[in-house]
């Protein structure tokens, strides 16, 4: 490999006209960085980075001289130092922003680190602190090139094809593959944003005990796990299953996650028919399913399964416990009985199913419920439910049911800590989605309320509107000036599995347009993001306090997520959510429609600084730190794997599952060692937290 000859990257003098200029722009330029390494020579190790902003590069080049009283790792910690120094410097004075970076080496320094298993957590570390200190997504992979600068560059290159070209350049490809229909989570691996370390320091011992006790025994046992769902991004299953399976690989247990092709006719029918329906959002009668609707589902889950996960895929047939997410695929469960009969199923129920209209014989939520339950679902061994009573379906035994809350992750775009450069960014981001869809921006000295949420019929967005309006007016009451008083920041993503949000959108923009709304709508910002999970972590983190005004709601994780922030939440008693806020303590309840009882509990958190004060001193206590960790990924992992090494047969004596029986014929679950439980519709966690 030709000797490198040391350029650098150019660094702009603090005052001189380019440092100036670069700073006049609202939005730093994004940049994508390649770095490669090199043990070239004993005692020293050569390295390159280039820069790619998808026209043209600058590169720097460099050698670190090794210090013989030093180890190996603790040389590539200094190295790491000094790379991320270097362009930390490099991206500040440029006024850059590094969405980013690919880290590699050439075979031979591969082999290296390889043969020295202690030079394999620099190399991840430095991947970490990009995430963390930078806030650039980091992958791995090797690098071929004739120089490393070639290499560098290289690489630069191909973390810049990982990002979608949708603004503001920090939203990665979600990759699919394409024979299974696989979620390849964090591009299969290569993105390195975590490491074990990190989840261990944010959960409490027995949980993390627990994790590790049963992620060595589905090893042992050689167990896999599958996730089936509809769609890999927008919303909070996906967040959850990608999520999972970056801890689970990081575990090293074999836990995979599928999605079926989409179909927009298809979507239709699961939102409007099923999501829609069961939520009772809507009672309009060409929501009902018809005999059609029911022949276009089941023929694309049957397409779905013959194509990408039936006989001889390696998905269905060689799986010990397969988890179904809501009902979009269930029509599945049969061809899943039938392809591989000692599989243990789960039906996990992430929506709010109104148990009281799906009781009514002839209603719309009736007729769902025993199409779906009849045919399909009542074919699990086990459904799990959000913990709230009125989400248990009618003819669901409760010796068939566990429960299990919506979990959240602490480390990954949406919840990590930021910042201030990072959220200024953001806020700027932010500011140029909402002038390009007409809405103004948040300003730098008000603070602001926010609800982030899809628009969707269900989540109450039309309350929060008037429940501002009457805030405002409360205000103004008082004798406050307008530019004193809150901004309302109304946001959130949008779901390719999801038709109503373009719909509900433009209904919210009409409802701004109306007379009692009209001189407060230049202070309401309402935009439909990109799917960028640092966009909301930062907008929300930089918010006065929360609403989650949701009309009906399974278990709404942007409540978990604004309380970790240290943000009281003021939400509907509907759902989950009551379980979610201790009212008076980390948040406000108020009965659903009572838009004015939100808006005094929004007028006294504004105006009464010590009552304010009292919601985050007692969010940022270790009590409620340790409440929280129920509604993260380890804790959510630990319980499903309890649940596989509990239901698997693998590993017990065949015996147990060649006398199988059928699911109707027991009350209760069939247990992976032959027993029956009756769980009573009890938490999982009680089951394990209880265990030895």
């Amino acid at each position: 490999m030709a000797h490198l000859s040391h350029r650098k990257f150019s660094i702009l003098e603090a005052g001189s006209p380019r440092y100036v200029l670069s700073r006049k722009k609202a939005i730093g330029k994004s940049i994508y960085l390649g770095v490669a390494v090199s043990y070239e020579c004993e005692g020293q190790i050569e390295w390159a980075c280039s820069s790619y902003d998808g026209t043209e590069f600058e590169s720097h080049e460099d050698t670190f001289i090794t210090d013989p009283s030093s180890t190996g790792p603790e040389q590539l910690e200094k190295l790491n130092n000094i790379i991320i120094q270097t362009v930390r410097d490099f991206a500040t004075s440029h006024n850059y922003r590094i969405q980013g970076v690919c880290i590699g080496c050439d075979e031979k320094t591969a082999k290296i680190v390889a043969a020295d298993p202690a030079l394999k957590c620099p190399i991840r570390s430095m991947c970490t602190r990009f995430w963390f200190d930078l806030d650039a997504a980091p992958c791995t992979y090797t690098l071929r090139g004739l120089s490393l600068t070639e290499e560098a560059a290289s690489a630069a290159r191909k973390v810049y094809d990982w990002f979608t070209p949708q603004f503001p350049g920090s939203i990665p490809r979600i990759a699919v593959d394409p024979e299974t229909n696989e979620v390849l989570v964090d591009m299969d691996g290569h993105c390195h944003m975590l490491d074990l370390e990190h989840f261990e320091q944010t959960t409490d011992k027995p949980t993390w005990d627990k994790l590790l006790q049963l992620s060595e025994q589905c090893k042992q046992r050689k167990l896999k796990i599958i996730f089936f769902n509809s769609t890999p991004q927008g919303g909070g299953v996906a967040l959850m299953r990608h999520a999972t399976i970056r801890l689970m690989r990081l575990l090293g247990v074999d836990c995979r996650w599928f999605v079926a092709k989409p179909n927009p006719d298809v979507f239709v029918i699961t939102k409007r028919k099923f999501h829609n329906v069961f939520q009772g959002v809507t009672q309009d009668e060409q929501y009902r399913l018809l005999q059609e609707d029911k022949d276009l589902w089941v023929e694309w889950c049957e397409q779905n399964f013959s194509n990408y996960w039936g006989q001889g895929k390696g998905v269905v047939d060689t799986a010990d416990v397969i988890i179904m997410d809501d009902p979009q695929v269930s029509a599945i469960i049969p061809h899943i009985r039938k392809l591989n009969p000692t599989a243990r199923i789960i039906y996990r129920s992430h929506i709010e199913i109104r148990g009281d209209l799906a009781g009514v014989p002839g209603s719309m939520q009736y007729d769902l419920w025993d199409f779906l339950w009849s045919g399909f679902i009542s074919k699990t061994d086990l459904f799990i439910s959000h913990p709230v009573a009125g989400f248990i379906p009618p003819r669901v035994p409760h010796a068939k049911v566990a429960l299990m809350p919506a979990a959240t992750d602490e480390l990954d775009g949406l919840n990590k800590k930021m910042s201030p450069s990072d959220l200024e960014y953001y806020r700027r981001v932010f500011n140029r989605c909402a002038e390009d869809q007409g809405s103004p921006g948040i300003s730098g000295d008000r603070p602001y309320v926010i609800q982030i949420a899809r628009f969707d019929p269900a989540k109450g967005i039309p309350d929060v509107i008037e429940a501002y309006r009457a805030f405002r007016e409360q205000l103004t009451a008082r004798g406050m000036d307008d530019d004193q008083q809150p901004q309302l920041v109304l946001c959130g993503h949008g779901s390719i599995d999801d038709p109503d949000g373009t719909v509900v959108y433009e209904e919210i923009i009409q409802l701004l347009n109306q007379p009692e709304y009209r001189s407060y709508a230049q202070d309401m910002c309402v935009v439909r993001l990109p799917a960028s999970d640092q966009l909301l972590c930062a907008v929300l983190r930089g918010s006065f306090c929360a609403l989650q005004l949701s009309h009906r709601e399974g278990f709404e994780v942007k409540v978990t997520e604004s309380l970790s922030k240290y943000k009281p939440v003021i939400a509907y008693r509907s759902g989950g959510i009551p379980l979610q806020i201790e009212d008076g303590k980390t948040g406000i309840l108020v009965e659903r429609g009572n838009t004015k009882g939100v808006a005094d509990a929004l007028t006294r958190l504004y105006t009464d600084t010590a009552y304010y004060q009292d919601f985050i001193n007692e969010l940022r206590t270790k009590e409620q730190d340790s409440k929280r960790q129920q509604f993260f990924t380890p804790f959510q992992s630990v319980n499903w794997l309890y649940l596989a090494t509990e239901l698997a047969y693998k590993g017990n004596d065949e015996a147990v599952a060649t006398n199988q029986p059928a699911v109707t014929e027991v009350e209760g679950t069939y247990m992976g060692n032959g027993e029956v439980r009756q769980w009573n519709a009890k938490y999982v966690r009680e089951y394990w937290q209880n265990s030895a």
